[in-house]
């Protein structure tokens, strides 16, 4: 039973959550393994992407396999080949079963699923490969994947990082000469202080914002500083400014820095990116991610709900925000930013390179030990000194902090959807690399700022941008207009672009899902594009659209959306359905209903449910009772989910009247929904939606 799953689940959740991925990724070969022309047969994916030498790491792997192709044994293989891609040893078994236990999420989805434990000797890096048996005489494969393996982050590299980063605090206390109206002469000294001490390899600094240190082991450190204005407030975000011309950082209670539950095992790593979308100018879905890991500290100049009212004004309302606030904001969450089709920054950042994560240092956490010292020693996190300075002075650390540093990004796992991302950090373009890691990673728009900035105008910014995105459907360059900081340092607001024409679309768009993703749709809970379920296929085409009250992994019964205008001459919306349920047949009658809906999102704020119907609705349509399935066609053991077994309908047209709303922009909004239980599953397969 799912609640038997629990703790497995909770370690599934992890490694999804910590890479932002799901089993409807994919992604292309950039590399020819030595294998037969029209061998390759799909993608695989780990979690985690790094390692630690001599050390137990247990690795998801994830073996996406094409549509069309099926194993004939339902197994797939793990193998480790040389550096010219040629097969040395067998690792492990892929299954497609289901099975938390094994890390499968769905059965029979042709997504191949296992935990293997690897162990490396030397540093360097793996090579691996996923291989299935197609025919008695014929393989199919993945490319090839690599695992980078790192020496350990031995306790003398990591005790001179934070020793350094200590020892600051008492030298720039020293500068100051209790005046924090000396802070850029007195980080101008601290940055030649650095220079000097053992294991420290080059200081960047302009002596206006936040510190960052290059260590002689690789490793990545950072400065924060913050200095109170008369009103005991902080003005910038990052380096100093305002009345007092201070330094900025934040002031999280180091209580509630922590990671939490988000004690998480990997990340994943794969080659380049999904599907392009079919209509390359529109901003890929309409999920929103405010990531604010310092509210409490830029309070109360906050751009979150500024963003989210801009949205709610919107004549599409089919915006699905996520707001990641304070201690929510950790370097695990920023995996899911591939989610999202706009993506604002409300952080600390330095000189274009790295921006701050609400997540405190613990060295005592597993994800410490499991993922961030490969990650650290990747150079793909820093630790920064989160400081703040008192109106007469004095120095006080808040915490050690974890930064993400560009390669991190440019790592990720999949593509952005044509995403536009706003980085409301101080420096944000100062240097290229952070825009540079976004674009390349599929976002085609990339905001940010020359300098040193106040919240003020981050404020305005996110304000003025939103609107003229969400309200006033502008695309990404009319969004923009040159505009200066009117604080002390006068940072420009810059756009560094791949689309100019990108914008929120409001056409019908990836309607039968054949771009092989998720694309253009918002989701929410558990919504995903597969190529098969068992033995069912799209209705047409290679993928159709999942939704589910909460298959595998995942816990929340979910929901696709898309914003679009029904135009004068159109006047059907027609789709394809198939309901699948464990609640048939036992549950016929009783209180467990869960429910099938689909529904339009009218810009005046109201709601037209266009169908609705429940377990006992769908029984009655097909005959079925506790006793006699009628036409309900029983899948099972083909099909499984979690407990029982499962009937479906089969697919079959809805076709709705929607005249009435010719000349209005609405949200389709179609959902699983969960009544009673959160035991046994349902799951609604979608296709060929259209408006005629």
């Amino acid at each position: 039973m799912k609640k038997l799953y629990f703790l497995l689940s909770v370690i599934i959740i992890s490694l999804l959550f910590f890479s932002g991925c799901s089993e409807d990724s994919s992604v292309n070969n950039p590399i020819e393994p030595p294998v037969p022309t029209g061998s390759i047969g799909g993608t695989i994916v780990s979690a985690p992407g790094e390692m630690i030498v001599n050390t137990n790491q247990t690795v998801l792997f994830r073996f996406t396999v094409e549509p069309g192709i099926t194993f004939i044994d339902s197994i797939a293989t793990l193998t480790k080949v040389d550096q010219n891609n040629n097969e040395i040893s067998e690792l492990g078994t892929l299954l497609d079963n289901g099975n938390l236990a094994n890390g499968d999420d769905i059965a029979k989805d042709n997504v191949y699923s296992g935990l293997i434990n690897l162990n490396e000797a030397s540093p360097g890096n793996i090579k691996l490969r996923a291989k299935g048996k197609f025919s008695q005489s014929e393989y199919k494969y993945s490319q090839v994947l690599t695992i980078n393996v790192y020496a350990q982050l031995t306790s003398q590299n990591f005790g001179i990082l934070m020793n350094t980063q200590e020892n600051a605090k008492t030298q720039l206390q020293t500068y100051l000469g209790g005046n924090p109206g000396n802070i850029e002469s007195a980080v101008t000294q601290l940055a030649s202080w650095l220079q000097t001490q053992p294991g420290v390899e080059s200081v960047e600094s302009d002596g206006t914002t936040s510190l960052m240190i290059n260590y002689s082991s690789g490793l990545k450190g950072g400065l924060v500083f913050s200095v109170l204005n008369s009103a005991g407030e902080i003005e910038t975000r990052g380096g100093f400014g305002g009345d007092s011309s201070a330094r900025r950082t934040a002031k999280i209670p180091v209580n509630k820095q922590t990671t939490g539950t988000n004690s998480l095992n990997g990340n994943f790593s794969f080659h380049s990116g999904d599907n392009p979308p079919a209509d390359p100018n529109a901003i890929g879905n309409r999920n929103v991610l405010i990531y604010a890991p310092f509210e409490n500290a830029f309070a109360p100049k906050n751009e979150r709900q500024k963003i989210i009212d801009r949205l709610n004004q919107s004549g599409c309302k089919g915006f699905e925000i996520t707001s990641l606030v304070n201690q929510e904001a950790t370097v695990s969450t920023v995996n899911t930013f591939v989610n999202y089709g706009y993506v604002v920054l409300a952080t600390h950042g330095s000189q274009g390179k790295a921006f701050a994560t609400g997540e405190v240092v613990d060295t005592n956490a597993a994800v410490y030990t499991n993922t961030y010292k490969a990650l650290l020693q990747a150079g793909k996190l820093a630790i920064w000194k989160n400081m703040k300075i008192s109106t007469i002075g004095a120095v006080n650390v808040i915490a050690d902090i974890y930064a993400v540093r560009f390669p991190y990004i440019s790592s990720l796992t999949g593509t952005f959807p044509n995403s536009v991302i706003l980085n409301n950090s101080c420096e944000s373009t100062k240097n290229p690399d952070l825009g540079n890691a976004f674009l390349g990673k599929g976002a085609k728009t990339y905001y940010g700022y020359d300098k040193v900035v106040s919240s003020g105008f981050c404020v305005t910014i996110a304000d003025s941008v939103t609107k003229r995105l969400a309200v006033d459907n502008m695309t990404t360059s009319q969004a923009f207009f040159a505009a200066s900081d009117p604080g002390s340092h006068h940072a420009n607001f810059q756009m560094k672009v791949g689309n100019n024409d990108l914008k929120f679309s409001n056409a019908l768009l990836n309607n039968d899902f054949e771009e092989g993703t998720i694309n253009a749709w918002t989701k929410g809970g558990d919504g995903r594009v597969i190529s098969r379920l068992g033995f069912v296929n799209p209705a047409q085409g290679n993928f159709m659209g999942i939704i589910s009250t909460g298959l595998g992994y995942t816990t929340s019964s979910g929901s696709i959306s898309q914003c679009f205008a029904i135009l004068n001459n159109q006047s059907t919306l027609t789709l394809k359905y198939n309901f699948l349920s464990e609640e048939f047949l036992e549950y016929i009658g009783s209180q467990y209903q869960d429910f099938f809906e689909i529904k339009l999102l009218l810009p005046n704020g109201s709601n037209v449910v266009l169908y609705r119907k429940t377990i006992d609705q769908i029984a009655a349509q097909f005959g079925a009772t506790q006793q006699e399935p009628g036409m309900l066609v029983s899948v099972s053991p083909d099909i499984v989910f979690d407990v029982g077994g499962v009937y479906m309908t089969g697919w079959d047209n809805l076709s709705f009247d929607v005249t009435a709303y010719r000349g209005q922009t609405v949200t389709l909004v179609l959902s699983a929904g969960d009544v009673g239980d959160s035991i046994y599953d349902t799951a609604i397969l979608l296709d060929v939606i259209s408006v005629q």
